[in-house]
C-alpha cells in the first residue's frame, strides 16, 4: 500500500500545529507576580492569583460581590475590585486569571476568568 505524501505532509502539519497550540498557547496555571504591576498606572494586564478563602468576601446589599482577595506567587495579598458582578462558582476556583492594574493596594479588574 502506498501513502500519498501529501497527505503524508499534511497530516504532520495538523498534528504539529495541534501540538503547537496545546503547549504554548494553551492558559498556564503559574501565579504571576503583583511587583511587576506599576502602581496608579492606567495599563491593564494580565495575572494569575489564587483566591484567598480565609479573607472576607465584601457583598452589596442584593448579594453581588464588591471585593475578595488573592495572592501571588510571593504570597502577597491585595484587594480585588471586579469591574463586574461574578457568579459564586469562581469563588470556588483554585486559579483565576486577572485583567486589570493597580490602584494603590487594590487591583481593578476588568475581566476575570478562571483557569483551574
Amino acid at each position: 500500500m502506498k501513502i500519498n505524501p501529501k497527505i503524508l505532509l499534511f497530516t504532520l502539519t495538523a498534528i504539529v500545529v495541534v501540538w503547537v497550540s496545546y503547549s504554548y498557547l494553551a492558559p498556564s496555571v503559574t501565579l504571576g507576580d503583583f511587583s511587576k504591576f506599576e502602581p496608579n498606572s492606567e495599563i491593564s494586564q494580565t495575572i494569575n492569583v489564587a483566591i484567598v478563602t480565609s479573607r472576607p468576601i465584601e457583598r452589596s446589599p442584593d448579594g453581588k460581590i464588591i471585593s475578595f482577595y488573592a495572592r501571588d506567587k510571593n504570597n502577597v495579598e491585595l484587594k480585588i475590585s471586579p469591574g463586574q458582578s461574578l457568579p459564586e462558582e469562581l469563588l470556588n476556583a483554585e486559579v483565576i486569571e486577572l485583567l486589570g492594574h493597580l490602584h494603590g493596594n487594590v487591583f481593578a479588574a476588568s475581566r476575570i476568568t478562571k483557569v483551574k
